[in-house]
This record gives C-alpha cells, structure tokens and sequence, in this order.
C-alpha cells in the first residue's frame, strides 16, 4: 500500500507522497463532477478511491456512507475524505450537513484518528464553477439554464449529457485558464456565508475547496 502511494521525485532525490482523494459525488463516478474531478487529480498527481460510485444517492446518504467509511478506514499519508453534492434536495443537504458537522466533531481529539469528512457543495449545480471560469458571474438558480449558457461558444467542448460513448465532462483547459478568477469570486461568496449555513446559498462554488486541495 505505502509504495504504491509514493511517487519519486527526481529532481529532489526523495520519496514524496501523493494525495489520496477519498471520494463519492451525487453524480456517481461518471458525472460531471466526478468527470472534472478526475481530470483534476491525473493533472496534479493525486489518486482517487471511490467508497461509492453509484448514482443513485442523495446528499444524506452520501454523507452517511462517508461517516461510516472513515469508522473503517485507516489513513495513509496525505489522505482526503470527500463528498460532493448540489442543492436538488435542500432538506436532505441540510441533514447532510447537520450529520456531517456531528460526526466531525465527535471525533475531535480522539485516540484513534479518523478523517473529517469535507463537504463540497454546489448550488445550483456544479456548472456555477464552470461560468466562474469562463468569466460569468451572473449565475442563474436554474442548473438548466446554467448548462445552456455553458454551451458553445463559451466552453468549447462542455457536455452535460451523458450519451452511450462518453459521460458529461468540462472543457478543462478552459476550467484552468480561468481558475484564479473562479476562485476569487467562489471564495468571495464562502466569505459572504460567513454567519449562515453555506447550503442555504442559492449560488454557491463550494467545489472550489476540493479543487484548491487537490491543486495544492
């Protein structure tokens, strides 16, 4: 497990860990955000283990599964627990993030460590990240209406329909171009949300936080 969790770094002369990304997404590991995420983690040298992949969830059961993973799972290195999910059931968010918060907390100077489990939460959908990063900042509480102005011309490449050779996916290099930008403005609206939940945000990149991990 440890070797095959290291990587080596010529030009220092030593072993230098990757980052292992523990990750479930809403969208199971073929959605658009898991699409992103794996472009992101096979750029940046960091290693995805899906502790479920299935599409068939909701944010509380996300959160749950996560909980339980980390009761389980021994950490190896520079190691991440992750779950990703949008705002189509806001009362499921809420209990999610309420569960989430609980489980965190109670872990909290134990002996035995467990990894916290981080929450990246999108609202409307993971699209308000893409518009971001094309420079959009008017972004719609519809996730319809968010896909159809992320269309060509402004993401050449953008998809979000799945079709029978190939899942929803972002045009990358245009996700990287704009990144310092999206990231400002996401960080803007957490700093906003600063005394309420971020999940009652109707706009909301909080995908930016994995992203920022995984870029390191």
């Amino acid at each position: 497990m440890a070797r095959n969790n290291k990587i080596i770094c010529c030009s220092r002369s030593r072993v230098v860990p990757k980052k292992t990304i523990y990750l479930a997404c809403e969208g199971g590991d073929c959605g658009t955000e898991a699409t992103y995420i794996k472009q992101l983690c096979k750029k940046y040298n960091c290693t995805i283990v899906w502790f479920y992949k299935k599409s068939d969830t909701d944010p509380l059961s996300l959160a749950q599964y996560a909980i339980e993973f980390s009761k389980k799972q021994e950490t190896y290195g520079k190691s991440e627990l992750w779950i990703v999910f949008d705002n189509d059931k806001p009362a499921k968010v809420h209990q999610a993030y309420t569960k989430v918060q609980a489980f965190n907390h109670s872990v909290q100077g134990l002996k035995k460590k467990y990894m916290p489990v981080n929450i990246a939460f999108n609202a409307p959908s993971i699209e308000t990240f893409g518009l971001l990063c094309c420079g959009i900042t008017k972004i719609s509480t519809s996730a319809k209406t968010n896909q159809s102005k992320l269309r060509a011309p402004t993401m050449p490449g953008y998809s979000h329909e799945k079709t029978p050779h190939e899942g929803p996916y972002f045009d990358f290099a245009t996700m990287e171009n704009g990144y310092n930008n999206a990231m400002k403005q996401a960080k803007q609206w957490a700093i906003s949300f600063c005394e309420e939940p971020e999940y009652t945000a109707t706009v909301f990149a909080g995908i930016y936080k994995l992203t920022e991990s995984i870029k390191g």
